[in-house]
C-alpha cells in the first residue's frame, strides 16, 4: 500500500465532465480508481507512515495559499516506464505555484521518494494511450478546441492505495497560508 498526495482543483460542472469523460474514454481512473481529475503533488510512496505524512501535509498547507489555476494547453508526454504516452492538461495559470508546494511536500519525510530522473510536470492527466502518434493527436485536437479551463486549489489531500480498491482518503488539509 502506497500513500500519494493530491489536489483536486474546484471545477465548474461542465469542466469536470468534460474531464471526466476523457478520462473514462481514455482508461486514466485504473493506476487509481475513485480520485478523480486531480492533480498528483507526491507520488505513490511508502516512505512514510500516515501520522507523519499528516503532520507534514498540514505544516505545508499552513504556508500555502488556495491556488487559482487556469488550464489552456493538452500535452502528449511519453511514460518511460511503461512506453505508452499520456495526454496532460497543464495550466497556464499557477505552473509555477503548483511546481512549488511539490517541492515542499518532497521535504521531510517524503524526501528519500523525489525522483529526479523525471521532471515534474504539474497536470491533470486526460489519457493514456499505448500509441505516442494518437495520443500526439488528441493532444493537438484539444489544443485546437483553446481549452480554457479556471479551477481554484483549496485543499490537499492523502490518499491510501493499494492497486485494487479505490482509493481511501486519510486526510484533507485546507490551504491556508
Amino acid at each position: 500500500m502506497s500513500l500519494v498526495v493530491v489536489g483536486r482543483p474546484r471545477l465548474k460542472p461542465a469542466d469536470a465532465a468534460w474531464i471526466t469523460a476523457l478520462r473514462d474514454r481514455h482508461g486514466t481512473e485504473l493506476a487509481a480508481p475513485g480520485l478523480g481529475p486531480h492533480v498528483t503533488l507526491v507520488f505513490p510512496t511508502d516512505a512514510t507512515d500516515t501520522t507523519t505524512a499528516t503532520g507534514h501535509l498540514a505544516m505545508v498547507a499552513g504556508e500555502t495559499p488556495p491556488l487559482d489555476l487556469a488550464f489552456r494547453c493538452a500535452l502528449a508526454v511519453p511514460d518511460p516506464e511503461s512506453g505508452d504516452s499520456f495526454v496532460y492538461l497543464v495550466p497556464d495559470e499557477g505552473f509555477s505555484s503548483l511546481v512549488r508546494l511539490h517541492d515542499r511536500l518532497y521535504s521531510g519525510p517524503f524526501a528519500e521518494a523525489l525522483r529526479l530522473d523525471l521532471p515534474y510536470i504539474p497536470h491533470v492527466t486526460l489519457a493514456r494511450i499505448a500509441e505516442a502518434k494518437l495520443a500526439r493527436a488528441l493532444a493537438d485536437d484539444l489544443n485546437g478546441q483553446e481549452p480554457e479551463i479556471h479551477a481554484r486549489l483549496e485543499t490537499v489531500e492523502l490518499f491510501r492505495l493499494d492497486g485494487r480498491d479505490p482509493a481511501r482518503r486519510l486526510a484533507e488539509i485546507a490551504l491556508r497560508g
